[in-house]
């Protein structure tokens, strides 16, 4: 008897430490991204995300490589989120200032997701919704599968998806699958009950790791016998072409190049002491 009462107890200990070392984590991703558009030239960003419970910190840096770019797009800059003790701050990363904002301001307003859901049941790709309109609908879609090499650590698997439609157009999606990994469905996790926690719907919540084909071919309601991607998309490319083009009026270039899971570090939340706080 005595025991059995040890056991159950040291088995509710266990799953207490456990349940306690699950919520004690934080979620470390950096993302790198590339775009092409015409007249504005190559655009480069990278992104810094941790996510903990009810709390997160991004960092972002973007870099346009032509002049005009330069003065419209360079950037770099934060913010922390903290839900739990409704704090909000911003800062700049290259005058090492920040300000405190209202945490009103975080939450999600009632009147976005009218303007933005209510009118679309399906979430559409913003690269989506001038390829194959009804003036052009689609009229081929086919992919094909090789192997994508190490990402993340992990073997991968490299799909690419080609779109064609009726007026010669065609869109090229290339995305590098693995299969699911903890590190990147905690930091979903995490970052979803933050965002819930500020009032945003399900829909209006990206997937980590979710990719681009698939997502495409729901908006525009594609009938397919397509092979199936159900891993992580860890990297991925999209290039759009016009007919008889072989420049890309489009093209985009994104990696997710690190994701660790950490134990929960309260000073990975703070903006960096060298700061000086101003008036905004």
């Amino acid at each position: 008897m005595f025991t059995y009462i040890k056991v159950s107890a040291l088995l509710i200990l266990i799953s207490a430490t456990c349940a306690t070392a699950q919520i004690d984590q934080q979620v470390s991703m950096e993302l790198s991204m590339r775009f092409d558009v015409p007249y504005v030239g190559p655009i480069n960003k990278s992104d810094t995300f941790i996510f903990g419970p009810s709390i997160s910190h991004h960092t972002e840096k973007t870099e346009g490589q032509r002049f005009y770019a330069k003065m419209l797009v360079n950037d770099s800059k934060g913010k922390i989120i903290d839900a739990k003790n409704k704090l909000y701050f911003k800062y700049n990363i290259e005058n090492k200032e920040y300000w405190k904002i209202p945490f009103e301001k975080a939450l999600y307003k009632s009147s976005s997701i009218k303007t933005n859901g209510a009118s679309n049941k399906k979430k559409r790709s913003r690269w989506s919704t001038s390829f194959g309109n009804s003036e052009s609908p689609i009229q081929n879609v086919y992919r094909t599968k090789t192997s994508g090499g190490l990402l993340l650590g992990v073997e991968s698997i490299k799909w690419k998806t080609t779109i064609t439609d009726s007026s010669g157009g065609v869109l090229i999606i290339e995305e590098w699958e693995t299969p699911r990994l903890p590190a990147l469905r905690l930091a979903d996790s995490l970052n979803k009950s933050l965002q819930h926690s500020l009032g945003r719907p399900d829909t209006m919540i990206a997937t980590f790791g979710g990719g681009f084909s698939n997502m495409i071919l729901e908006s525009k309601d594609i009938n397919h016998q397509l092979p199936q991607i159900n891993g992580e998309i860890i990297k991925a490319t999209i290039q759009s072409f016009e007919e008889n083009v072989s420049e890309p009026t489009f093209a985009m270039e994104l990696e997710i190049t690190e994701l660790i899971i950490e134990p929960l570090n309260k000073e990975s939340f703070n903006v960096p002491k060298q700061y000086t706080i101003i008036n905004q």
